[in-house]
């Protein structure tokens, strides 16, 4: 595995296609801080998209999952500061971390990380 910094003029494109790429896969989102610890905001849900949305307060990342009770379930980061993508050996994306300014860290981890190509009828194109 190895971990890509993602620079910030790069955060919207490189989103867009992350979640075109892996739309309806299977994610988990986990937000960690010192203040509550590690806090599970989404577990196995199809993912509908990451959005990262700039504006001169800092800007948020929106990560947005579908969820059978309440057709979806949205996390929005404020104010984040990097954006990681870990992929593994082969290129897979497994993760993705969003730092922000008040120190939280937000994980998102696909159920099984794999390259899209092998993936029959999931990523969608």
């Amino acid at each position: 595995m190895h971990t890509v910094q993602i620079a910030r003029e790069a955060w919207s494109q490189t989103l867009n296609d992350f979640s075109a790429m892996h739309e309806g896969w299977l994610v988990s989102v986990d937000v960690l801080s010192a203040e509550m610890g590690a806090q599970p905001e989404v577990h196995d849900l199809p993912l509908v998209g990451v959005v990262a949305e700039p504006d001169r307060d800092g800007g948020t990342i929106t990560i947005s999952a579908a969820h059978p009770a309440t057709g979806q379930i949205t996390h929005t980061i404020h104010s984040p500061t990097r954006l990681w993508i870990e992929r593994t050996d082969e290129g897979a994306d497994a993760a993705a971390q969003i730092d922000s300014a008040d120190g939280a860290k937000t994980i998102v981890r696909f159920r099984t990380p794999a390259l899209p190509e092998t993936v029959d009828g999931v990523a969608k194109r």
